[in-house]
């Protein structure tokens, strides 16, 4: 299931590249296409096995005005057209551009202005392509709507007030879209309540003249606990958040991890609070949902270890979508990559270890008690994932139903599953990845290829990092693994 080929590939840049989004709508023969943004240049991909090089560019976006530098890119659709839209933005213009990709022209009508500084991340919400957040550099996170309607006022939600006190470097979207994460240079993580399409439809049409963004000035839940600094990389997995912080240079004793925590309390199917947490003195974290007076509000669940990742700005990619075992996956300073099945930390063994042995004679086969059978439902981690990961897993007492119920006694042999291999009871021990790999870059000792960012195609076979000098590592497995 981690088993991959892995290809390097340049783009002929001598800058670094950012970002890497693939197109995640359905696609008439089932192509895999991916856009890369680098500092002037943004390129429309479609992968290509056993070539060299492994791609091909598709388009080719070159920004002519050189003090423009983008570092984001996500792709999106046309409110009327439909067609495919490539929505980028950055350091400058301080704007969030458009790129029809079929005419390869910009959309200077779509423009979106109001950030007073740069662009750190953009992100498209699941509830309709028209609605884009982008996290800046003047502390906000703005929500912006595409459609037709609101061309006189775009930005129809502002997150800012008592959240972040620094730039904002990252923003993810709940799969329900009715949430929202962001987190900062300040070093905190901060979960929002999305006002719902209804909502934002109603604020705006009650407003005569020129419309006014809806201020939402409080997070359900802010902290500055969970890392001790920059915080450039944050997603959901279900209800849980996996995030990672950048290393301070000058602290070598502070380790390099990626954590999967959670907020006590938070249910993404319930209504937010009607009361977000006020801030007050000398607290570093307020959560408006339901937990014990003894807790902080979140809990710590397991960290991942990454070594070699300091250098600010270094993403992880996450592949979590139906049917298919979700994997986290890191690339490190020195052209590594770290790959975690996050299923298998759930079963607790792996399930090609499973050997067949002889039935006994004589009573029925059944799981031995305390051992974690080879039956194990392989949907558990995927719903929703509210509670602690060794509460989900827990010891079968019998054949789960996802092996379709007890076994039948005339049967010549039973699954025999290996001890449990993976140990979660302490969330403070760093995990080692199930799988590494190194990119052969070719490049000298003293130079490797630091990963920027990794996108994984809709189909789960390719993933495709981006990063130092130009270049893009790519790597491909079979659909029967994925």
């Amino acid at each position: 299931m981690l088993s991959f080929r892995h290809f390097i590939a340049a783009l002929g840049l001598a800058t670094n590249l950012f970002d890497v989004k693939f197109y995640p709508f359905p696609t008439v023969d089932d192509d895999q296409i991916f856009a890369v943004a680098g500092e002037h240049d943004i390129f429309v991909c479609r992968p290509k096995l056993d070539a060299d090089p492994p791609f091909e560019v598709l388009r080719w976006f070159k920004d002519p005005d050189a003090e423009h530098a983008y570092n984001t890119v996500v792709w999106t659709k046309h409110p009327v057209t439909r067609k495919p839209l490539l929505c980028v933005a950055g350091a400058l213009p301080k704007q969030i551009h458009f790129i029809d990709v079929e005419s390869g022209q910009h959309l200077s009508d779509l423009t979106l202005k109001g950030h007073g500084k740069g662009i750190n991340d953009l992100a498209i919400s699941p509830l309709s392509t028209s609605l884009i957040a982008s996290a800046a550099e003047d502390y906000t996170i703005r929500l912006w709507n595409i459609e037709p309607e609101y061309a006189d006022q775009p930005c129809v939600a502002i997150f800012a007030g008592e959240a972040h006190r620094q730039p904002t470097l990252a923003c993810h979207f709940h799969p329900n879209g009715r949430w929202m994460l962001s987190s900062g240079l300040d070093t905190a993580i901060c979960l929002w309540a999305v006002p719902s399409l209804e909502e934002l439809e109603r604020d705006h049409d009650s407003i005569e003249g020129h419309p006014n963004p809806n201020i939402i000035y409080y997070p359900q839940f802010h902290s500055t606990e969970v890392h001790s600094n920059f915080v450039d990389s944050v997603a959901f997995y279900g209800d849980l958040i996996i995030s990672r912080a950048a290393k301070d240079q000058a602290d070598k004793a502070r380790d390099n991890t990626i954590l999967l925590w959670k907020i006590d309390g938070f249910d993404s199917e319930d209504d937010p609070p009607l009361e977000p947490p006020i801030p007050s003195p000398s607290v570093s974290t307020r959560s408006s949902f339901p937990h014990s007076e003894r807790s902080r509000g979140f809990q710590r669940l397991l960290t991942f270890e990454m070594p070699d990742t300091g250098r600010f700005y270094l993403r992880f990619g996450l592949l979590h979508a139906p049917g298919m075992r979700p994997i986290l996956v890191m690339g490190n300073e020195k052209s590594r990559f770290h790959f975690w099945d996050l299923q298998k930390l759930e079963e607790g063994y792996d399930a090609s270890e499973v050997q067949k042995t002889k039935k006994p004679r004589g009573r029925k086969p059944g799981p031995k008690k305390g051992v974690a059978t080879a039956a194990v439902n392989k949907n558990n981690l995927d719903r929703n994932n509210q509670d602690r990961l060794g509460e989900l897993r827990r010891e079968q007492s019998g054949p789960s139903e996802a092996a379709g119920g007890t076994p039948d006694p005339s049967s010549t042999s039973v699954s025999a599953a290996p001890e449990r291999k993976y140990d979660l009871s302490d969330p403070f021990t760093p995990l080692k990845p199930h799988h590494q790999m190194v990119a052969d870059t070719a490049l000298s000792a003293k130079q490797h290829f630091a990963t920027t960012q990794i996108a994984w195609s809709p189909d789960g076979t390719w993933m495709v990092a981006v990063g130092d000098n130009g270049m893009m590592c790519m790597f491909h497995r079979d659909k029967s693994a994925v």
